[in-house]
This record gives C-alpha cells, sequence and structure tokens, in this order.
C-alpha cells in the first residue's frame, strides 16, 4: 500500500475533517468545456473528439458528456470539467467485474475559479448531470499517523467486494485558500 502524504502534511491538517474515497484502479479520465469549447483528455493528451477508436471518447459520446457540460454552465453559470476514473472491459484487467465501460467522477472542477467544487456541491453537480461519483466511504477528521492511515486504506472494493481496493482517498470539504 502506498501512502501519498508525509507526517508534516498530518501535521499541518490535523483536526480537520476529510471526506474519504475508494481510489479507483483505471484510465485517467477529463471532460470539460471551456470557452464554448467541449474537450476529452486522458491523463496527458487532449484528445480529438472525432477518434472513435479512443475508449474515452466513445465513453463521452455515449454518455452525452458535452451536452451534461452545457446543462452545468447554463444552470450553475461556471465552465465546468469533471475529472475522474473510466472502469470496466479492457481496463486493468476489469476487476470491478464490470459488463461495459464505466465513469466514476472524483473531482469536478470550476474552470473559472480555477479550483474544486466542494465536496457536497459536487455531489449535487454529479446527481444533477446523471453521473457517479468514486465510492464514498464516509468523513474523517485527521487524527491519524501514516500507519494508521495505511491501515485504513486497506479493504474490499466498494464496487467488487472480490476484489481488494486499491488505496483510499481523503480530501477536505472545501477547498481552502
Amino acid at each position: 500500500t502506498r501512502v501519498q502524504v508525509l507526517e508534516p502534511v498530518l501535521a499541518r491538517h490535523r483536526g480537520k475533517t476529510f471526506y474519504v474515497t475508494e481510489k479507483l484502479d483505471g484510465t485517467s479520465f477529463t471532460a470539460f468545456l471551456r470557452d464554448g469549447q467541449f474537450g476529452v483528455c486522458s491523463r496527458n493528451l487532449w484528445l480529438d473528439e472525432t477518434d472513435d477508436a479512443s475508449t474515452l471518447v466513445r465513453l463521452a459520446k455515449r454518455l452525452g458528456l458535452a451536452d451534461r457540460l452545457r446543462a452545468v454552465r447554463e444552470g450553475r453559470g461556471f465552465w465546468p470539467a469533471v475529472q475522474g476514473e473510466v472502469i470496466g472491459p479492457g481496463i486493468q484487467g476489469n476487476k470491478y467485474g464490470l459488463a461495459e465501460v464505466a465513469l466514476r467522477v472524483f473531482t469536478v472542477l470550476d474552470l473559472d475559479a480555477g479550483r474544486s467544487v466542494p465536496h457536497a456541491d459536487q455531489l449535487a453537480v454529479l446527481a444533477d448531470m446523471g453521473l457517479e461519483p468514486v465510492p464514498q466511504l464516509g468523513t474523517l477528521v485527521l487524527d491519524h499517523g501514516v500507519d494508521e492511515l495505511v491501515k485504513l486504506s486497506v479493504g474490499t472494493s466498494v464496487l467488487n467486494p472480490k476484489a481488494q481496493r486499491e488505496g483510499i482517498v481523503l480530501r477536505p470539504l472545501a477547498e481552502e485558500d
């Protein structure tokens, strides 16, 4: 199990409340709408939205993400992006046993403000869009050491109880300035 935090970070955030999600083992995905332009990205590349050979492009089309992001822009007034993991057949051995490729979102971004939308608002935006978040595991007041966090990270996946989860992710309920 990897721990992606250091003791000084834990000390700095001690006593703060974080939400906890399951870290999924998939392929990184971003879809955005900025100044009216729709885009789909892998971890490092802005993809050609006409490339039907791309699993990520096909998924974005199947989910109608351009229209869903336009609805967020119209309803909430900011240029949005969603970031998540694409999981399912043909991706990392399909450890979740899914019948088709799926998206689980871990971040909704307000591109105007250049920051993540607060957690409660993210869940509301995703519900409005008809998209699923990564599995939510609750909240945690951070008063843990590295070893305790490692123990918390071990468990089975919410998506497939026969599979060990990749780990956990702790994020603040809202970004701090």
